[in-house]
């Protein structure tokens, strides 16, 4: 019998909230916490234009996603820098990256559908969201920390352990140097992936064998303002017919989906 793991928890603790694992209070009248949140709202505070270019960026090029097929895979011209998508996983990519932002990649992801307005693109995507998605990287959640709906604003989406306490304690220990860094990777993001799912078969609502997601995939140039290049990505769970199935058939269609495009996108970019 397959098994499943629920969706991932949702972004939960304030910048306060972070700020208050730390002990201790100090002089002038000031905790420690109120110290180490007014340090992260002026991190965020000062990051925010270069995140907002970055929105804006992206929410033109996904108003210019054609709606035709790619057809062929292809490349309008030779892109520099070369792009380098890696599959996203906050707990050991950013350590990897984490004080060489470059070794990240410089690509982030996300539904065409989704990337005008980054604050509905699902956190930790999974088999009970109903359809197919993946997470986004550091340069979405950069967007919605210092967006409007960010600790500046309404507090939606807040400064969390993803954002620079787990699993960085042996990294850096001061939360607002972490954060700096957890944001200069965001911003080595100079393009975004914009996919449109064509097919989708949930493994919960059809034959194992025959589930399958499809889509359309468009790179984003987030520098130039636009789209060089396009190709098509397949994702399947993974099973041995007749002998042995994934007991995550949806991760393994988001991780094989994201390995698709990262083979072709090598091909195309590196030929």
């Amino acid at each position: 019998m397959r098994t499943r793991t629920g969706k991932g928890a949702a972004l939960g603790m304030s910048a306060v909230g972070v700020a208050m694992l730390l002990s201790g209070c100090g002089g002038g009248g000031e905790s420690e916490e109120e110290r180490t949140d007014k340090a992260l709202k002026a991190i965020l505070k000062e990051y925010r234009p270069r995140f907002e270019q970055r929105r804006a960026a992206l929410a033109a090029a996904a108003s210019h996603v054609p709606k035709e097929n790619p057809g062929k895979d292809s490349c309008d011209r030779v892109l520099d820098p070369q792009p380098e998508f890696h599959y996203f996983d906050h707990k050991s990519l950013v350590l990897d990256s984490y004080n060489s932002p470059g070794q990240g990649g410089n690509v982030d992801i996300a539904l065409a559908s989704e990337a005008g307005a980054p604050e509905r693109i699902a956190d930790n995507p999974g088999w009970r969201l109903g359809r197919f998605a993946v997470a986004p990287g550091w340069l979405i959640r950069g967007m919605w920390i210092t967006g409007p709906q960010g600790p500046l604003g309404t507090h939606h989406f807040e400064v969390t352990s993803q954002y620079g306490y787990e699993p960085y304690k042996g990294v850096e220990k001061d939360p607002a140097k972490r954060l700096r860094k957890i944001l200069d990777v965001g911003l080595n993001k100079s393009y975004a992936l914009l996919f449109r799912v064509t097919t989708y078969r949930d493994p919960e609502a059809s034959e194992y064998e025959a589930a399958v997601v499809k889509a359309d995939v468009f790179l984003a140039d987030l520098e130039k303002g636009d789209i060089p290049c396009r190709l098509t990505a397949s994702g399947h769970p993974l099973f041995v017919e007749g002998r042995w199935y994934s007991t995550t058939p949806y991760e393994d269609m988001q991780s094989s989906f994201q390995q698709d495009i990262s083979g072709k996108l090598r091909a195309l970019t590196r030929s």
